[in-house]
């Protein structure tokens, strides 16, 4: 396999047609330079260079090498740039599990601002009520889930998960304006 890092010595040598500006640029010795061209080669099994006055020049192989150098190169440095971006945070897939209410209501709102915020991060959303998104949580198909709580809920009381409140949602009664409970400013529901 081709070491990248000679590539870059190729590509150097190319733009400044001597191995002594390449190495210049490289901030390398003029002897480093020369040795990575020597196992470029070797790599390659082909002459990538030829002498020409002072300076030197690519031969065919070189150009058909220093061709793909460039794609090669830029398509690393993309990778690290993705790479540097996973591991600060703001770059990568998230997957959320959430019931249909939470995915329109709450969700939708949040993957807009995450993806003004940080634009790298993919969100992908999988519809799941709360009792089928907990397990996809703990079988590591959803990184994280919106589901709801309510009393008498089956509760997933799992070490390996934390919940969050998002947020406490008021429940609305509706009643005849005749009826006696009609001017109250709180209901209490029977049993509670």
């Amino acid at each position: 396999m081709i070491d990248p890092r000679r590539l870059r010595v190729l590509r150097a040598v190319a733009d400044h047609r001597t191995v002594t500006a390449a190495a210049a640029a490289l901030y390398l010795t003029p002897s480093a330079v020369s040795q990575q061209l020597a196992a470029l080669e070797q790599e390659t099994g082909h002459a990538l260079l030829t002498r020409s006055g002072r300076g030197v020049r690519l031969t065919a192989a070189g150009d058909i090498l220093l061709g793909h150098t460039h794609e090669v190169l830029a398509q690393l440095e993309r990778a690290e740039a993705e790479l540097a971006a996973y591991a600060g945070g703001t770059a990568g897939e998230v997957t959320v599990a959430a019931f249909a209410t939470g995915i329109a209501e709450v969700l939708a709102p949040a993957i807009e601002q995450l993806a003004g915020a940080h634009p790298g991060i993919r969100v992908r959303v999988r519809d799941a009520e709360g009792d089928e998104s907990l397990p996809l949580v703990l079988g590591g198909q959803a990184d994280l889930a919106v589901a709801v709580e309510y009393r008498g809920a089956p509760r997933e009381d799992d070490p390996r998960l934390s919940r969050v409140p998002l947020y406490a949602e008021p429940f609305d009664v509706v009643l005849p304006a005749a009826h006696p409970l009609a001017p109250a400013e709180r209901v209490a529901l029977a049993g509670s």
